[in-house]
């Protein structure tokens, strides 16, 4: 991300604390004058943003409205190539990002329903209530992990990551709140557990109800019952939920050259039907998907080449 400041950065005092963790990051930063940040290359993160003080708009493309964010307000950030933040002068705030890998894992475990549907926040009051107890526990990360030694620093980083992701979803009124309270029940059987694993491990590969059922150790009977009682459909119709999520990651990420061919390596043998199913799921056609990444790519490209009058660059990360 390309950092420009602007005015007289000299009388702007700057104040920058990051701490890494497995996934992801958390980030506080203080300044007193204007502040441009441009992604020049799409991530597969998503972050919350925590304004503390002023005001930060974020530009989002794709044809949507411009986001701002308020003090005493979180939201979250998905990063693509594009994106642009502009920080109002006296700012301050706080950053927790995790990679979307991350945020998937979390949510397929703890709910047993694939993540078909991206993570969103959008801008909510968080001095009171469920969203403080989250801000507090990130701060409270970043203080600990600033003065941790070395030794202490990866299982500090890990358990506080962890503990984030568990308050992220259970106490924020997110997109996927109704999904996560009610995605599964207390228990689910092992062989269930072992069918998803088995699924996740060959999305590329040719699977079969035969092939799920050995792998869980049960009967392909007794393994449709397990799906339906515990999941809602058929071990098929979770499988192929998977695929479409990591189509849709793949897409995004601008790795995709070819829809026909996306669809063939995870397994869909007829790419119209895989159209309609990711329609179905992500709200347009994974051409127009594709489109999109290239399409912010280019602008990404485009906008290093320039620089607005009377700003100058901070920090390239």
């Amino acid at each position: 991300m390309r950092w420009k400041v602007f005015g007289d950065a000299g009388n702007s005092p700057f104040t920058f604390n990051r701490q890494n963790l497995p996934s992801g990051s958390i980030t506080a930063v203080d300044q007193s004058g204007a502040l441009e940040a441009h992604s020049r290359r799409g991530g597969a993160e998503i972050g919350l943003l925590f304004v503390l003080a002023g005001e930060i708009e974020v530009a989002v493309r794709r044809g949507r409205k411009a986001l701002c964010i308020s003090a005493g307000q979180v939201a979250s950030l998905r990063d693509f190539a594009g994106r642009r933040l502009s920080v109002q002068a006296g700012s301050s705030w706080l950053a927790f990002s995790v990679s979307e890998a991350t945020l998937r894992q979390h949510f397929e475990s703890a709910t047993g329903r694939p993540y078909v549907q991206e993570f969103d926040l959008t801008p909510t009051g968080f001095d009171e209530g469920d969203g403080s107890g989250l801000y507090q526990t990130l701060r409270g990360a970043l203080d600990d992990l600033s003065s941790a030694s070395l030794g202490e620093k990866p299982n500090l980083a890990k358990a506080y990551e962890q503990l984030a992701l568990v308050k992220l979803f259970t106490k924020l009124p997110h997109n996927l709140a109704d999904a996560f309270g009610c995605g599964s029940r207390p228990y689910a059987p092992p062989p269930l557990l072992q069918a998803e694993v088995f699924m996740r491990r060959n999305l590329a590969e040719p699977v079969t109800i035969e092939d799920l059922a050995e792998a869980a150790g049960c009967s392909s009977r007794t393994l449709q019952r397990l799906f339906r009682s515990y999941r809602g459909t058929s071990p098929m119709g979770v499988l192929c939920n998977y695929r479409l999520a990591c189509a849709h990651s793949t897409l995004q990420a601008g790795q995709v050259t070819s829809i026909a061919e996306l669809a063939a390596r995870l397994q869909f043998s007829n790419p119209g039907r895989f159209s309609v199913l990711y329609k179905t799921a992500y709200g347009f056609k994974p051409s127009s998907s594709r489109r999109l990444a290239r399409d912010d790519g280019r602008a990404s490209r485009s906008e290093t080449e320039k620089a607005p009058n009377g700003a100058r660059l901070a920090t390239d990360e």
